[in-house]
Formats: structure tokens, C-alpha cells, sequence
């Protein structure tokens, strides 16, 4: 069985529940909907980001990136939001990664494996 992953439900797997609440408290959201955003387009709690909040996004994973020493990588607005996809601006300030996420895919094992 294959399971398709999200950059940010790859970022919520590779982070702690402490580090999960410190984004959703950093962005004005609850870690619930950080799920439904996570989710993939299968699912059908799936829910997109209004741009303002996949810029929030952006900008607290980008710094808790840092924080991490890179542990934790960027979830970019362009991966949450099909409009900040297509913005020109975006485009032409994120380069290749306004199209495709530069996310190293982090393997949890399952627990009925």
C-alpha cells in the first residue's frame, strides 16, 4: 500500500507534538487544521490555505528551520496554496521550488508493519 505524503504532513511527522504546537500557535491556528491542510487531495478533509496563512507557513517553517539547524525544512506557500502556485512574484522569487518542494521525504515506520 502506498501512502502519498504532503510536504507539510511530512514536516508534522518529522516534528515533535511540542513543535507542532509552537507552528500552530506561531501561525494563529489550531494542529487539527494543520492536518486538514496537511492531508492529501484523497482525503476528503482536505482543506487549502488562504494565501495569508501559507505565507505564515512559510515563514515560521522557514525559521524553525533554522532554529532546527535544518532538522525541520521549509513547507513553502506555494506547496499549500494553488494561487501563491501560479503568482508570477512567487514564481520569480522562489525559482523552481514555486513548482515543486525541495522536501526530504521522512520515513516513520508504521506500527502495524
Amino acid at each position: 500500500m502506498s501512502t502519498s505524503h504532503t510536504p507539510l504532513s511530512a514536516w508534522l511527522r518529522a516534528a515533535t507534538p511540542a513543535e507542532r504546537d509552537d507552528l500552530a500557535k506561531r501561525v494563529g491556528t489550531s494542529t487539527q487544521y494543520l492536518g486538514h491542510l496537511a492531508a492529501d487531495e484523497t482525503k476528503k478533509y482536505k482543506r487549502e490555505a488562504k494565501p495569508a496563512l501559507a505565507a505564515a507557513i512559510e515563514r515560521e517553517t522557514l525559521a524553525m528551520s533554522k532554529e532546527t539547524r535544518g532538522r525541520l525544512p521549509v513547507v513553502w506557500r506555494t506547496d499549500l496554496n494553488g494561487t501563491c502556485r501560479q503568482c508570477s512574484f512567487a514564481q520569480k522569487c522562489l525559482g523552481d521550488v514555486a513548482t515543486r518542494s525541495e522536501f526530504p521525504i521522512v520515513e516513520v515506520p508504521r506500527a502495524d508493519a
